[in-house]
C-alpha cells in the first residue's frame, strides 16, 4: 500500500510544497486568500459585462459560439417598512398573527410566507404589505456552462 504524499502542487502557481512545512503551508494560505479576494473581484467585473450584453440583446441566455452559454439572473433583497406593516394591526390583523409575520430583532425580519398568505386572504393586508415592501436589486448572477463538443469523425 502507497503512503499518501507529504507535497501538494498549487494550482495557481504549480509550485510543489510540502504540507509537512507549516511556514510554506501558511504562506500558501495566505496567497490563496489574496487570490480568492482577486477572483471575486473579478468576477463582479465580469458578471457587470454580461448582465449588460444581456440588456443590449435583449436575452437572459447568452450562447457563444465556443459553446458557451451564460444565463443571467438579476436577483433582489426585499426590504420592509415596519411603520407600514404595523397599519395590519390598525386594519384588523389579530396580534398574533402580526407577531408571526414580523419577528423582533435588532431590526426586524419579515416571512415572507406569511406575507404571501395575508396578501392572498386580504386585499387590504394586501396593500399595506404591498406599499411595505421594497425590492433592493443586488448584483446580478451569471451561470456559465459550456456544451461538450463532439470531436469530429
Amino acid at each position: 500500500m502507497t503512503e499518501p504524499s507529504k507535497e501538494l502542487v498549487v494550482p495557481s502557481t504549480g509550485e510543489l510544497i510540502s504540507i509537512e512545512d507549516p511556514e510554506q503551508c501558511a504562506r500558501v494560505l495566505f496567497e490563496i486568500s489574496e487570490l480568492e479576494g482577486k477572483i471575486k473581484a473579478l468576477r463582479y467585473v465580469l458578471r457587470g459585462v454580461m448582465f449588460d450584453e444581456s440588456v443590449r440583446v435583449g436575452s437572459k441566455t447568452l450562447h457563444f459560439p465556443d459553446g458557451v452559454t451564460a444565463k443571467i439572473s438579476t436577483p433582489t433583497e426585499i426590504s420592509w417598512d415596519y411603520n407600514i406593516l404595523a397599519e395590519l394591526i390598525e386594519a384588523g390583523l389579530p396580534g398574533d398573527r402580526f407577531e408571526a409575520l414580523v419577528t423582533p430583532e435588532q431590526s426586524f425580519k419579515v416571512n415572507g410566507s406569511i406575507a404571501k398568505e395575508l396578501e392572498g386572504a386580504n386585499p387590504v393586508y394586501a396593500e399595506i404589505i404591498e406599499r411595505a415592501r421594497t425590492k433592493v436589486p443586488r448584483s446580478p448572477g451569471v451561470t456559465v456552462t459550456r456544451q461538450l463538443q463532439r470531436a469530429s469523425d
